[in-house]
């Protein structure tokens, strides 16, 4: 067994089987631009090991496999005006990319909470495996920021409403949404998962190429016990309304429509919901996932760096911030109404939006 450890990733090779460990559980595994670095420089080494036959990527800690980037260390280089803004997010999302090409059976074993960064670690891997407590959203609205890290992608592939309706509302995941959401594979008890990682060391010796590990790997989650059943999904239950409501063509029609429905629990709670979200930032997700649908994965990428680096400017990202982990009053001043936003405004101030 080889170890180094980065102290805020640990690097392991053990039997065949690389492990990246996010080692940051009192931040919640939170991202910043060296464990980027680790990753990255990690992941590319063993694409060339021939004695490693798949990763795992996971999360130390009980709380969480990746809470998102370090969004208090993003808002402190827009406060310094330093160039390690651009340099994070231009790394970052090199590093998801990569991963959706990774030549070697990819593994992200996803406990607790699930969000931001951790999801663009992850939606790239081969086996996205989640348990029990698994907790998955895209919440960025929350702090006047979009969804990134290939969101415009991963969540647009099957349902462009349904994936309007996670971005903008920002919507925590239980496990079977998560699946039905298409945004895991499978559901393996946590107790299993130790016996998981053992097994697929017990591969080494028996496999001959990629695509019989790949089936070893899909036979040992099996055989736990893994489960891809989304019976029970409350998204489900509410499709029809998701799919109506937040096929819109805008923001102030998706609102018109859920103040409607005032009799219906799930719409009140929606807009409620909602209301806490910055304004400019749900509409740019909107136009966002709406162009998304018909986005390949490096447009997909290429198109969210762009409005990035345009946000740290003309975004609402410094007051969400402050609001919810700086001064922690949860009172953010947002700087557009629902009003001030049209399309025409959105093109002028955004247009990567409308570049595809």
């Amino acid at each position: 067994m080889s170890i180094e450890s980065e102290n805020q990733v640990l690097i392991e090779k053990n039997k065949g089987v690389g492990y990246i460990t996010l080692n940051r559980p009192a931040a919640l595994n939170t991202l910043n631009l060296p464990m980027v670095r680790t990753i990255h420089s990690a992941l590319i080494q063993w694409s060339k090991d021939s004695e490693v036959i798949a990763v795992v990527i996971k999360g130390n800690g009980e709380k969480a496999f990746c809470a998102g980037g370090d969004v208090r260390r993003v808002y402190e280089c827009i406060n310094e005006n330093s160039s390690e803004y651009e340099d994070f997010f231009t790394e970052e999302f090199a590093l998801d990319e990569y991963i959706y090409s990774y030549p070697k059976p990819c593994i992200a074993l996803m406990h607790g909470i699930v969000m931001g960064g951790g999801m663009g670690l992850s939606q790239g891997a081969q086996f996205r495996v989640i348990c029990e407590n698994t907790k998955i959203a895209m919440p960025e609205t929350a702090i006047g920021y979009f969804p990134d890290v290939g969101a415009s992608y991963f969540l647009t592939r099957s349902n462009p409403s349904l994936a309007i309706y996670l971005g903008v509302t920002g919507k925590l995941l239980k496990p079977q949404d998560s699946l039905y959401c298409g945004l895991a594979d499978w559901i393996l008890p946590l107790s299993q998962w130790d016996m998981f990682m053992r097994n697929i060391e017990e591969i080494e010796s028996a496999a001959s190429n990629q695509t019989s590990i790949s089936d070893r790997i899909l036979t040992i989650l099996k055989n736990l016990g893994a489960s891809n059943d989304t019976a029970n999904s409350e998204v489900s239950k509410n499709i029809k309304s998701i799919e109506h409501i937040f096929s819109s063509p805008t923001l102030h029609a998706i609102y018109q429509s859920l103040s409607k429905n005032n009799s219906d629990p799930w719409s009140v709670d929606t807009l409620d919901e909602m209301k806490k979200n910055s304004p400019l930032a749900m509409a740019a997700s909107l136009q966002l996932l709406r162009q998304g649908t018909h986005l390949n994965l490096h447009q997909a990428f290429e198109v969210e760096l762009a409005l990035n680096i345009i946000w740290k400017t003309r975004g609402e990202f410094v007051e969400g911030v402050r609001a919810a982990l700086v001064d922690k009053d949860k009172k953010p001043i947002w700087k557009y109404a629902l009003s001030d936003i049209s399309s025409d405004f959105l093109k002028a101030t955004f247009p990567p939006l409308f570049k595809y």
